[in-house]
């Protein structure tokens, strides 16, 4: 039987057993921890197979990988520091000669510091677009030019760009041009790839709060509702199933990003 954890009924004929399902290779940055690790998790239910980038976390990245081999999933793990745009380019053509055809790849990885118009350092800024922006342009380029017809591009953005604030500066202004870009290689890569993104709110604790601050925070929000994991691989799999959608950021935020209360609070908890 196929890994239990985010497999949703909806997609439950997608959703391969141990055999090799032929969909091909799924690439996920930061796969080692939080975000990552939900969909790369998602991933190898559904077939892929799962290659777990990392940059510190390499124990934790080892010992995904040594879980989806006890269930017969075939599974490896590349380390690179995206920050350093040799590694960034390189991650691509590492990933496709040890698991072949790189058919799906999730741009989770970032850094997420806080600065503001006023403390921002060259050195912090640089950081935050290295990370948050030229790793996936490289990235996404690299992907591009080994992907099949069928593949896709999944980024992962921030709610915070439907209702702006200056807070988290660098960091911010590196998810901005994500989402252009986001469109941008929309336009360019079709028909063959496919890029779309998730805006999430807020899904898992930071370190700028406590459990307790981000719990009251989590569900305060319209829907009364914050997402959660499930929530994220839920979009991926709608990305995913729906081959005539691109260019699309979905806000997955209880509806947060048109609450008129945002406050410096809010999105510490990011």
């Amino acid at each position: 039987m196929a890994r239990k954890g985010y497999a949703s009924s909806c997609f439950e004929e997608d959703v391969m057993s141990n055999t090799p399902s032929g969909k091909g290779a799924a690439l996920v940055t930061g796969a080692a921890r939080r975000m990552g690790r939900a969909f790369i998790t998602a991933l190898a239910e559904d077939g892929y197979v799962p290659i777990v980038h990392y940059n510190t976390s390499s124990q934790e990245a080892d010992a995904l990988v040594s879980e989806f081999r006890k269930d017969g999933i075939e599974a490896v793990a590349i380390g690179a520091d995206l920050a350093d745009p040799g590694a960034a380019q390189g991650l691509i053509g590492q990933a496709r000669e040890k698991a072949g055809p790189l058919r799906v790849l999730v741009n989770s990885a970032s850094i997420f510091e806080d600065d503001s118009s006023q403390t921002l350092t060259a050195d912090s800024f640089r950081r935050h677009m290295d990370v948050n922006t030229l790793a996936p342009a490289l990235l996404s380029r690299e992907f591009a030019k080994q992907a099949e017809a069928g593949s896709m591009i999944f980024n992962v953005l921030d709610y915070k760009l439907f209702n702006i604030n200056a807070d988290f500066f660098s960091y911010t202004l590196s998810k901005a041009a994500l989402e252009a870009m986001t469109q941008m290689h929309a336009r360019e890569f079709a028909p063959t790839v496919r890029v779309n993104a998730v805006a999430p709110g807020l899904t898992l604790p930071s370190p700028y709060h406590s459990r307790e601050e981000f719990e009251r925070l989590h569900d305060d929000n319209p829907l009364k509702r914050g997402p959660t994991l499930e929530d994220m691989v839920r979009t991926l799999r709608y990305f995913l199933a729906t081959p005539s959608v691109s260019g699309q950021i979905l806000a997955v935020d209880g509806g947060q990003h048109f609450d008129p209360r945002l406050t410096r609070d809010v999105f510490g908890a990011l």
